[in-house]
Parts: structure tokens; sequence; C-alpha cells
């Protein structure tokens, strides 16, 4: 049976509540939903890998998943022990001075997968694999908003809530919580509704929390070039999900996976987007796109030597300013088949080109941030897929711009930056009609806004305004509201991208 053809393709788009806030500098949370953020994924922590950690799977285990892992440690040692095993594991995978190495070395934010299996103690597990051992899991969400959520808040570090696992699973692979080899949540519309329901408890128990930075409905979708540009399975469970959660959670960002087609899938966003709202009213959905990107698994990026992989970097992720884009994971691996072609420098130092090409591309197309693949690894380090090797290393170096540059310099820069883009923006314009009106003011009012909200977010911890889509579109309605609409509106949007991309350039230069 094919990608969900139980499934309609049904839902509408759904808003989400303003990113800003009318007449007022971003709020801590804003800030958290909304920065550029630098960090790793916490693999291993939450869905049980194999290759990353095996101390879960005891000595039988069979399959690499996390059902093979705890039904063979309950088959070996009993419930009892098992629970025990498991809740140590959680509770110390990552510890206090990995947060704070974490927050000195420019982590903004943590990408954490988890499975439906341990959501509010096991309890959306009934009639699934995992059912028979749900006492495990008992204590599991309680363990996560303790040592994750609560913990990395203390650090000034954003935790993004991956669904990793769904039931049934969307897709066949083992990170999806078994082995199956089935992508079974696409062809049932009861692990359709558990899931959503799953969703939506997430949602809603993570609203108090301000440093969850996003919600994931599902990591790496499969691929589906059967309904034509984008699958209508996927769109309609997304938008289903978008409307579960957006009950209970107005202003939380919604991550969805690009299933291997992020142009597409940006277009999807565009078209959702035109529906909402109006002219005068310019509204989101607050959803951001993810994309992985590695050059170590297709054919075709075996048979390239290193240095035309670093080359292919400049075209991972799509520009574009119709939505917002995430890399949730990404990892400085090439094949053994790629060394293999190698000539010229060292590897260390090809890796570490290789990682910084990386994040500098993501800085400029993925606003909403960049997550490494993976935090660390059970036995000694890992290599290129290790975050703290790699950072130690100097591929993935402190991110954060640090910068002395106190209120004088900055009003200087400013200053200037205003002088030279609003005189280049008028001349340009002239150019094209110098008989009609651009209303100029309209872009020196974005540029000064974009400037000031730049500014509030480095102020919390030399942070970086990210999610430009969605924060843009916020701050434009509130203009039109305070001044008008007219044609020209998009000036001062145009003004306001201008304004943050010139303070970031002013506290990196």
């Amino acid at each position: 049976m094919g990608i969900g053809k139980l499934f309609k393709s049904s839902g509408t788009p759904v808003a989400s509540a303003p990113a800003t806030t009318a007449g007022q500098p971003p709020s801590q949370r804003q800030i958290y939903h909304s920065r550029f953020n630098h960090g790793p994924n916490l693999g291993g922590m939450f869905v049980a890998e194999k290759w990353i950690s095996d101390e879960l799977f005891g000595e039988k285990a069979k399959g690499t998943s996390e059902l093979d892992a705890v039904s063979s440690y309950v088959k070996q040692h009993g419930k009892g022990e098992a629970k025990s095993k498991y809740e140590d594991h959680w509770k110390n995978w990552v510890k206090d001075d990995d947060w704070k190495w974490m927050r000195d070395h420019g982590v903004t934010a943590v990408r954490a997968p988890i499975g439906y299996w341990m959501v509010d103690g096991g309890k959306f597990t009934k009639h699934t694999p995992f059912d028979k051992y749900v006492s495990v899991y008992e204590n599991a969400w309680s363990i996560f908003k303790e040592y994750v959520i609560k913990k990395a808040g203390t650090f000034g570090i954003g935790v993004l809530v991956d669904l990793h696992g769904l039931p049934g699973g969307a897709n066949g692979q083992d990170h999806s919580g078994t082995t199956s080899g089935k992508a079974e949540l696409w062809d049932s519309s009861r692990y359709e509704s558990l899931a959503l329901d799953t969703l939506q408890f997430i949602a809603q128990d993570m609203k108090p929390f301000d440093n969850v930075c996003a919600i994931q409905v599902l990591n790496e979708a499969p691929w589906d070039s059967s309904e034509g540009k984008v699958s209508k399975t996927h769109s309609s469970f997304y938008l289903k999900a978008l409307e579960k959660i957006r009950e209970v959670n107005p202003d939380v960002p919604v991550v969805i996976s690009d299933g291997w087609d992020l142009g597409n899938w940006v277009e999807w966003v565009k078209k959702k987007e035109s529906k909402l709202g109006s002219k005068e009213d310019p509204q989101t959905m607050g959803i951001i796109i993810d994309t992985h990107v590695y050059k170590c698994f297709s054919d075709a990026d075996k048979q390239k030597a290193p240095g035309q992989l670093l080359g292919d970097v400049d075209n991972a992720v799509v520009q574009t300013e119709d939505a917002d884009i995430q890399v949730g994971e990404f990892s400085c691996v090439m094949d053994g088949q790629s060394w293999d072609k190698h000539q010229g420098p060292p590897r260390e130092q090809v890796v570490c080109d290789y990682g910084q090409k990386q994040m500098w591309h993501f800085y400029y197309r993925a606003s909403a941030g960049a997550y490494f693949w993976t935090y660390k690894f059970e036995h000694g380090r890992g290599g290129e897929w290790d975050f703290r090797e790699m950072t130690d290393k100097g591929g993935l170096a402190n991110f954060r711009p640090q910068h002395g540059k106190n209120s004088d310099m900055l009003k200087r820069d400013l200053d200037g930056h205003l002088q030279r883009e609003l005189g280049a923006h008028s001349n340009y314009w002239k150019g094209v009609d110098s008989n009609k009106d651009w209303e100029d003011w309209r872009y020196q009012e974005g540029f000064m806004q974009g400037w000031n909200d730049a500014a509030a977010f480095d102020s919390f911890d030399h942070s970086e305004l990210g999610r430009l889509h969605a924060w843009a579109k916020s701050r434009l309605s509130e203009h039109i509201k305070a001044k008008g609409y007219s044609d020209n509106v998009w000036v001062y949007e145009h003004g306001l991208r201008k304004g943050v991309q010139c303070y970031s350039a002013s506290i990196r230069s």
C-alpha cells in the first residue's frame, strides 16, 4: 500500500499568534522563538540508537531501535531493573558540566529527539508495540522536563522538542522507534489520531516554558513524488497537526519535515500563507521547514572528492524570504569513497573547512538555525559525527558574535549604515520612476525597527534575530495598522530586513 492511501487530504492553514508585540521590544520568550540557533542534537538520549549508545540494549538485543532495546532489556532483567537503567541513562546523558560547556561554546539551542512512547509517562502507547513496556517510561516525561527543558533554561539554552518517533513510524528507519522497516503512520487513521493527540499534549505541556524554541511534528518524512509537487498526505498531516497545536499553544514555532524536497515545501508555505489574513494584515502559520544536509550517504556524493563536496555546500539550502528554514541535522562526515579520491591538504583541515563553510551557509540561508548530529557518544569520541570533537578542533567554532562595541560605537554604525542604505534605496527607485512617491519614510522606519530589534536580541546573551520571515510579517502588520496601507508597504519590510542585516554586520565586523 502506498503512502497515505487511507488518508483524505484535509485541513486548512491556521495562523500563528504574532511573533512580535506592537510597540514593544522582544520578550525573552520571543527571542527564544526567533533567534538564529546553533547547537547539537541530543541523539541517543531519549530515542535509543545503538551506534551512539548501546547501554540500553543489553547483551542479547538483535535490533538497533528503541523497541529492540527495551524489549531485550526487559526480557533479560525485568521491567523494574529496566526502568531503573533507563532513568539513570536519561538523567546522566547530559549533565551540568555539559550544559556549561555548551553555553561557553556558543550553543543557543539543542534539538531533543523524543518518542511518543515516553510522552506523559507512556499514556499514548495503547495498542502500540510499546504498550507492554509502559511502566519503564512512567517517569520519562517528567525527567525530560526536569533534566532537559528546565536545565537548559538555567543556562540560557533553548530546546527544540522533536517528536522523532511517531506511532507506526513516519519513516522506516530504526530512529523511528522500531526496526519494522515500515512507515505505518501514513496508512493508519488510528496512528494518525494518536500522533495528533500526542502533539497536542506536548504543545500544551510545553507552553509554560519560554525556552522551548519550537515543536517538531515529525522527523524525516519519506520522499514522495507520487502526489506531484508536494505530498498531499504530508500536507494534510501537517495542517491537522498545526491546528491541534494552535488550539493550545498559539505562538510556538511548528517545525515540519521537507521530505527531502525543500524547494517545493517553501512554495507550499507561501501558497498556504497567502490564504491567511489580507494585504492589510499579513499573517503566517509560524512554520519552520526542517531540512537535513548530509553528503555521505548517496551514491552521487560518494563519487565526489572532498573538494567537490565543499563546493556543493553553496547550494545546500535554497535562498528564500518566503519561509523560515532550519537545518535540523548535518555533520562533518564524508564517505570513505570520497576520501579515497582526495589529494590536497590534511584531512583534519579539510573537515574543519567543511564544517565552517556549512555553518556560514546555514547562517545566511537557514534563518532559524542549524543543529549538528550529534552531541556525544557513549564510548569515547565520535569523530566527524561528534559535536564536541568538531567544536574543539575548530570545525564548529563558537558562532555567537562576541563584540565589545558600546552604545556610542553602535550609534555611529547606525548613522553610517542608515545614510548609505536609505540613499541607495531611494536612488534606485527614483531611477525606476522619478515621478512616483516611493514613501522612503517607510523604508527608514522599517530599518530603524529592524536595527532596534536586532539590538534587543543582542542584549540577550549576544543572540541574533533569525526567524526573519515570521518576524518581518508580524512587524509589517503592526506598521500597517499604525501608519495605514499603501501599495508601497513592501518598502517597510525591505527596510526592516536591511536594518537587521546591517546590525549583524556591525557586531561581526
